[in-house]
């Protein structure tokens, strides 16, 4: 399992995910005896270069005969496109060429959620302005677009500039997370509540509460880097404490986006 996170700011994009890859059908036995999926480690995060974007991955770990980090690295550099758009259309080509077809019952989660997706985001020009748009590759339903056969790989446009630019004028902030993850979803409401609550009942030198303040770092895009940073790896050491299978683990890599096409990857315990 993954826990990918992309946020579309005004000042840039961030996407970030932790590095646990899971084997399907591969087990160890651990210290108390425990049958568990193995686990390893991997780039879930990407720069595409030559179009100013980015893109990660969840679902299963190998693809094609390869590990999906070196197969998705292979195809940012061979692939023929010029455009984000073009680049959306060819990963959902070539996914439904490697990628069978789901076969689970209608109703079922694998038919909702899906087995396999890619978070793709980069910036285009709407009106003049450079804006976030962001499409999500996944078999499984689309929340966006109903009329797609969810058996298959769609290139799902969830986030078109001209929705994106709608959300900023409202001052809200598109956020997409990753197929069914309720348990980032339950912490981000609950504990997002309090730090606006807590806006509301402290202060600093008079200063309301702010999380993230970007005063403590180079910019204001480092800033949200580091929160999107904050909430995966609150969700991984969750795992790490817990009795259940440390399928959200290992570094926490993000990489940041601005309009002007500056872009910005690390990867942090």
């Amino acid at each position: 399992m993954t826990l990918i996170l992309t946020w579309l700011f005004p000042v840039g994009i961030v996407m970030g995910a932790d590095s646990a890859l899971t084997h399907r059908g591969e087990y160890i036995t651990d210290r108390f005896g425990m049958r568990r999926p193995r686990i390893s480690t991997g780039d879930k995060v990407f720069q595409i270069p030559k179009i100013h974007a980015g893109i990660s991955y969840w679902g299963e770990a190998t693809i094609g005969g390869q590990t999906t980090d070196q197969w998705i690295s292979a195809f940012v550099q061979s692939a023929q496109y010029s455009t984000i758009d073009d680049f959306a259309v060819l990963l959902q080509n070539e996914l439904r060429n490697l990628v069978p077809a789901l076969t689970d019952p209608e109703g079922s989660r694998r038919y909702r959620y899906g087995r396999r997706g890619f978070h793709l985001a980069g910036f285009v020009e709407h009106k003049g302005e450079l804006v976030p748009t962001f499409y999500h590759i996944h078999n499984g339903q689309s929340e966006t677009n109903l009329g797609i056969d969810p058996r298959i790989i769609n290139a799902n446009h969830d986030f078109p500039p001209e929705r994106v630019m709608d959300h900023f004028l409202k001052d809200e902030i598109p956020h997409i997370c990753n197929w069914d993850f309720f348990q980032y979803r339950d912490l981000f409401s609950s504990i997002f509540s309090v730090f606006n609550n807590w806006r509301e009942r402290l202060s600093i030198d008079g200063q309301p509460f702010i999380f993230p303040d970007p005063q403590k770092f180079p910019d204001t895009l480092t800033a949200y880097a580091e929160f999107v940073r904050f909430w995966i790896r609150l969700v991984r050491d969750i795992y790490a404490l817990s009795n259940y299978p440390e399928i959200i683990g290992g570094d926490v890599r993000v990489l940041s986006i601005k309009p002007n096409g500056f872009a910005e990857i690390s990867s942090k315990p």
